[in-house]
């Protein structure tokens, strides 16, 4: 029944290392968190704050509310500048435990964690006896909490002493803002109003704003604590006090990276303090001002907090902090929002779909809080938002999140290619202690590399069996390369990368008779698969790897082994000759897959293969496809089904299932999977869950635009389904030094150069040169308008109940491969046929 097909047939610094001129230098991990700083008698003043301080726009796309003062795990959000992150419960600061179970490979409970790029700690887990590194939380750094008598305002405080609450997260401006009224048992109400944020400008700073109005008068305390029980797989190496500063120190579990937290906080002028109390234990210190108020006057403090990872002691952290304060929250709130706004001209925008938009613009924020530009750090799949999946780095980072980030932030994206770049001396270790050639990079791994102190799944054994990891490091490396045309790069640091994966899978395959290659005891992307031969995408993956490697050494004057091509030309790529299918490895019949396996053949790999093949592959695994498997999924779904142009609409069904079936409020989120008690065989999901949200977001930026890129030039080969008639525009991309944007309509897409020479656009009608002065406008494929005489294709369609993923539209968007189904054991249909013709 199946054929073979072949392979051309068908300033900041991480805990590990930092990007230098020449080679990489080790660095040593050292976290200070700053809040508290003292003169001998008083807080320290605070700065006037100036009026632009208060205020970011903000609006529909751009800020998500909770009016619904709710401790579930889903409702809190998190700030981050791409180094320093902190998770933030429903009370405006602090530490909470929600604790719902986490899933592999940790399974503890989920927690408000504060988190630093890189720091990891190495201890047993439930999933392995054997010391293994788990990303380390820091203390938490958020809480300023409010006392009055024998009553605290605190993330533990009763919902009943809560009312007129509302939470903003202003992504726009990375900035969560909490007011609410705390009213005590005594009857006691007084207006809080919290401001979070984690400094975008400097990397080193965190920052908290308290404004509290009470409507009574007496005496009262606010609490500035460094707070220990938010500390995770660290130990206290010594905390103290002094005149100007609370601190506390700790060490890595297993790894002994040192650090330490410290605080500084500022009064405002209304504030008279009269006392300052001091206590420091373990990992927790606190510094407590007590004042006088009067009913209607608003008091307002500021912490400060500051991280440092070059020095063991927390003289550096302290200075952080101390400038910080003295700058005053305006101005460290004025720079911290004006390089969010700089991020955000890189944008998707899309007009009639608010939850597309709300979708589109948190993910993109998550992702950005999770990485930042000069550090040779990579993103876990849920980045610096929580411990899932223990802050480990796997191949969402190459192929779900960095293609979005090479286009919108390449100098951001440089991070996760340099972070392979820093371990590849592991991985070739890695290679040479399985046996194997070349360099190997392990399926989960930290700040090492090693894929015995850094991988956890070897039960399956996917720490050895998921070795399309390879690939698609490699795959990262050349889209690099073409995203940059940088030769001295690739010479440099993408070709020992190149030549070490090549050399990894020349070794690995073996001879059949017929002269073929074959990739044995292998899984790929479908995790519910472990143990087979020549899984399509892995094979494909390793041609293609062992084909760029080739390149890229022609390209800087090097000479690659005549055999890697013959491989590549050779390895057996399973492919259903009747069905004009490919199957996902030799022997698969139609069980059950995880998530998108041979589907990536289409959509990243761009493998050679027919319309027929690719719309018939695509129908073949979407109704296979777990619907409890991870978010990621039908976003390729629907970049492929963008390619094939297959009559109707189904681009959108597999749009729609990307992302709503995922989404969480109220701070638009992405949960990675529909049911948020996850199943028996997928365990708890990860939250957030950006590895989703970078494949929803490349449905825009590569699939309805047919974006691809190319050394000479990009492809652009744009389609718009019906649901998206007002248009969606990709703004600020990159490609070669050139800086561009896409505009989609309904008949018609327009491609403008914003800046830099002019370039090539490959289109269907042929090449076309885009300047400054010349837009190119290109027809847009609308394959829903293709002729039939089905009246009810791709009309409106409503239903009484939905299952999730399994919406209405399904019905009737000309894809037998999809369906429409009841949530429950019945439900209506409604088409709307529009006028009768």
């Amino acid at each position: 029944m199946k054929a073979d097909q072949n392979a051309h047939r068908a300033d900041v610094t991480p805990a590990f290392q930092t990007r230098a001129r020449r080679g990489r230098l080790l660095t040593r991990f050292c976290t200070v968190v700053a809040a508290g700083m003292l003169t001998a008698s008083a807080v320290a003043p605070s700065q006037a704050t100036p009026a632009a301080a208060d205020r970011c726009d903000g609006g529909p796309g751009w800020e998500f509310t909770s009016d619904e003062f709710d401790n579930s795990y889903g409702r809190h959000a998190f700030v981050g500048n791409g180094y320093l992150s902190q998770q933030v419960p429903p009370a405006g600061m602090g530490y909470a435990q929600t604790g719902e179970e986490t899933g592999f490979p940790l399974f503890t409970p989920r927690f408000d964690g504060a988190f630093t790029a890189g720091l990891y700690s190495a201890a047993p887990t439930k999933q392995s006896s054997v010391p293994r590194r788990a990303i380390a939380a820091i203390p938490t750094w958020s809480t300023l909490e409010v006392q009055q008598g024998a009553h605290k305002y605190s993330p533990d405080v009763s919902p009943k002493q809560v009312s007129n609450f509302r939470q903003t997260l202003n992504v726009r401006c990375g900035l969560l803002r909490t007011s609410l009224t705390w009213t005590t048992p005594d009857g006691r109400a007084t207006d809080l109003e919290y401001q979070v944020l984690a400094d975008r400008a400097n990397p080193h700073v965190g920052a908290v704003r308290l404004k509290m109005t009470p409507h009574w008068s007496g005496p009262a305390q606010v609490v500035d604590r460094i707070d220990g029980a938010g500390a995770r797989r660290v130990q206290p190496t010594g905390s103290g006090a002094d005149e100007n500063t609370i601190h506390v120190g700790f060490s890595t579990d297993g790894v002994g990276v040192n650090g330490a937290v410290a605080s500084t906080l500022q009064a405002g002028p209304s504030a008279k303090v009269r006392e300052h109390h001091h206590r420091a234990d373990g990992l927790t210190a606190e510094h407590a001002v007590d004042f006088q108020v009067e009913p209607g006057h608003t008091y307002e403090f500021a912490k400060f907090v500051g991280v440092d990872t070059r020095r063991r002691d927390a003289s550096t952290a302290v200075r952080f902090s101390r400038d910080a304060a003295e700058r005053g929250w305006g101005n460290v709130f004025a720079t911290h929002a004006e390089q969010w706004s700089r991020l955000w001209r890189s944008d998707v925008r899309v007009v009639g779909r608010p939850q597309l938009q709300d979708a589109l613009r948190s993910t993109n924020y998550a992702l950005l809080s999770s990485i930042r530009e000069g550090q040779a750090s990579s993103v876990a799949p849920a980045g610096l938002s929580s411990d899932n999946y223990a802050g480990l780095i796997f191949w969402d980072t190459e192929l779900w999140m960095y293609p979005n980030l090479l286009l919108a932030h390449p100098e951001i994206a440089r991070n996760i290619i340099d972070y392979r770049v820093t371990t590849l001396p592991a991985a070739r270790r890695n290679a040479q202690s399985i046996g194997e050639k070349g360099a190997f990079y392990p399926w989960t791994s930290a700040d090492t590399g090693d894929v015995y102190a850094d991988c956890h799944s070897w039960d399956p054994p996917h720490c050895l069996t998921q070795n399309h990891l390879q690939s698609d490091v490699g795959f990262a490396m050349w889209q690099y390369y073409l995203a940059t045309g940088d030769r001295q790069w690739l010479r440099h640091d993408g070709w020992p990368v190149l030549q070490a994966v090549a050399e990894y899978w020349a070794g690995r395959v073996r001879v059949n008779r017929d002269g073929s290659y074959s990739v044995a005891n292998v899984a790929g992307p479908d995790e519910y698969s472990n143990g087979v031969t020549d899984g399509v995408f892995t094979n494909a993956g390793a041609a293609m790897a062992l084909t760029r490697a080739t390149e890229a050494a022609r390209l800087i004057g090097e000479t690659a082994p005549p055999r890697w091509e013959q491989i590549a030309e050779h390895l057996r790529i399973p492919f259903d000759q009747s069905h004009k299918v490919f199957m996902q490895y030799d022997g698969y019949r139609d069980s059950t897959i995880k998530q998108a396996d041979s589907v990536l053949l289409q959509y990243p790999l761009e493998w050679p293969m027919s319309r027929e093949a690719a719309t018939n592959t695509l129908d073949f695994y979407a109704p296979r496809t777990d619907p409890d498997g991870p978010a990621m999924t039908d976003a390729v779904h629907a970049i492929d089904a963008a390619a094939t142009g297959e009559p109707g609409c189904a681009t959108n069904t597999y749009l729609d299932r990307s992302v709503l079936p995922y989404l969480r409020a109220p701070f638009a989120q992405l949960s990675e999977t529909r049911d948020d008690s996850g199943s028996a065989r997928t365990g708890p999901p990860a939250f957030s869950f950006l590895t989703g949200g970078g494949g929803f977001t490349q449905v825009f930026t590569f699939g309805l635009t047919g974006l691809r890129l190319r050394a000479d030039g990009i492809v652009v080969d744009p389609m718009l389904p019906p649901q998206l008639a007002d248009g969606v525009e990709v703004a600020n991309l990159h490609w070669q030094g050139r800086t561009f944007d896409i505009a989609i309509g309904p008949q018609t897409t327009q491609v403008s150069l914003r800046d830099g020479e002019p370039f090539t656009v490959h289109a269907t009608d042929g090449d076309h040169v885009v300047s400054a002065q010349e837009p190119l406008v290109l027809q847009t494929r609308r394959p829903d308008l293709t002729p039939t005489s089905d009246v009810a294709r791709c009309r409106p369609a409503t239903a009484t109940s939905e299952e999730p993923g399994r919406y209405a539209e399904a019905a009737v968007d000309g894809n037998n491969a999809t369906s429409w189904a009841p949530n429950g054991t019945a439900g209506s249909l409604t088409v709307d046929l529009g006028q009768p013709r």
